[in-house]
């Protein structure tokens, strides 16, 4: 992502806490309602700094290594791209552009400690110069063999959209999405879907395991948010 994120990253990882650049809101206006690195967490960043790293830059996660894939992996170039000084005050972030014409997935894979008793609830920040128009999902992996049902929660957050300088026919924007599993697994898998053209900057992965049940009926952050008080 952007060239100057060493000293920022050593102290993210010394404290895990407050916001970690511009376009990670966490503790901002978004969710401040788990403590990022605190029990039952798990905290990812993917700045895209390094073309030959899959797994994310920045991360907490004592359960294993998360790690992240392109496909179809010809259909993702890598490469440095146009922004705005808000999002890197040299004017250029790293990052990967899907050129594949029928449009490309970027899969993460989470590791977890299998808890046939819990819920996995994921808050999830994408920087990117197009929306995941084809859709954001989560599955399951391992520990329970009837299954896994999973969806999505409404965060109530905007996503933030960013000024000019942007890559052709695509604006800068931070989307944040809200997403559940459950049981949680021992292991959970994100895929997002990209049209052509998209250029992908980062993916920031919040996600903490508690013993409530999802309310199908109101899964609004306003409920969410109440879980952890």
């Amino acid at each position: 992502m952007r060239k100057t994120v060493s000293m920022i990253s050593v102290l993210l990882m010394v404290c895990l806490t407050g916001t970690v650049l511009a376009d990670d809101y966490w503790g901002g206006p978004p969710p401040d309602t788990w403590d990022r690195g605190g029990p039952g967490t798990t905290f990812q960043h993917w700045d895209f700094s390094n073309q030959e790293m899959f797994e994310p830059e920045i991360w907490d996660n004592p359960n294993g290594t998360p790690w992240v894939e392109f496909d179809p992996p010809t259909g993702w170039v890598w490469g440095e791209w146009e922004c705005p000084p808000d999002l890197d005050p040299n004017g250029f972030v790293t990052g990967w552009h899907c050129d594949n014409p029928d449009g490309g997935t970027i899969t993460l894979t989470i590791p977890n400690t299998d808890d046939p008793e819990g819920t996995k609830w994921i808050f999830m920040q994408v920087t990117s110069s197009k929306f995941p128009a084809g859709g954001v999902s989560v599955s399951g992996q391992g520990g329970n063999p009837g299954g896994y049902t999973s969806g999505t929660w409404q965060t109530g957050l905007p996503h933030i959209q960013w000024p000019p300088p942007a890559p052709p026919g695509g604006a800068w924007y931070t989307y944040n999405f809200g997403l559940f599993i459950e049981p949680n697994p021992e292991s959970e898998t994100i895929t997002l879907s990209f049209p052509f053209c998209s250029v992908v900057d980062q993916i920031v992965v919040d996600t903490i395991c508690t013993h409530i049940p999802v309310a199908v009926e109101d899964s609004s952050w306003s409920r969410v948010k109440a879980l952890f008080r």
